[in-house]
């Protein structure tokens, strides 16, 4: 197992920080952290939403990609991999989230979520 591999496991596992994890294998925290983020799928997520608008426009106005059809299927598939697996991580995610406040409201014996129809309340 090498060091990234042992990195990432510390912090999702044990839960280090990476102030810790840092200063244990003499890198820098944004290190461990991109590490973490390839690990779990979302790193160099697609471009921003005006950045994408941008070569929409681009597109429009009929300026061509200089790269070849085939290299931007594999790209777009890479993509599609890619924005599934933070898909799968996000409900993953929003099912622990889910979990936590069902844990919650039961043993601690308070409504969390706010029911349909609620008033706020006047002060």
């Amino acid at each position: 197992m090498d060091i990234k591999e042992r990195a990432t496991k510390e912090y999702l596992v044990n839960g280090m920080s990476y102030r810790a994890l840092a200063a244990k294998y003499g890198v820098s925290r944004s290190t461990i952290n991109k590490w973490v983020l390839v690990n779990q799928g979302i790193y160099n997520l697609p471009r921003s939403r005006k950045q994408s608008s941008y070569d929409l426009q681009q597109k429009a106005l009929g300026k061509k990609s200089k790269q070849p059809p085939l290299i931007q299927q594999n790209e777009l598939e890479k993509k599609i991999a890619l924005l599934e697996k933070q898909l799968e991580w996000e409900k993953l995610r929003s099912h622990a989230l889910e979990t936590m406040i069902n844990v919650a409201e039961r043993e601690l014996n308070i409504d969390i979520r706010k029911k349909h129809g609620t008033k706020q309340s006047e002060k």
